[in-house]
């Protein structure tokens, strides 16, 4: 657990040094974790993206903790600028989980 929020704090300080130098804010996403709530944090990122102004949300850094880190992972693999799509496919995934 140590060396994951080492990992994290570094990506996100260097991310933030980079933006300070290109004068721009640095923006994080950060999803918690418990079970069901992975399904709802992916319909309230689906609601602000659909329903607000997408370049609001989109973000430089990613994490989350146990359901919320599944939902980043998830969204690791989109580029800046897709999270439209992302949180559509995401949301989509959860839609459409079974018990099987």
């Amino acid at each position: 657990m140590r060396n994951t929020l080492a990992l994290f704090l570094a990506v996100a300080v260097s991310a933030h040094e980079q933006n300070l130098q290109l004068g721009k804010t640095c923006t994080a996403l950060v999803m918690s974790g418990g079970g069901s709530n992975g399904a709802w944090e992916a319909g309230v990122l689906w609601g602000f993206l659909h329903y607000g102004n997408p370049k609001d949300y989109q973000y430089d850094v990613i994490t989350g903790v146990s359901a919320g880190a599944i939902n980043t992972a998830a969204l690791a693999g989109w580029a800046v600028g897709d999270e439209l799509a992302a949180s559509e496919w995401l949301s989509d995934t959860w839609n459409n989980l079974t018990t099987d």
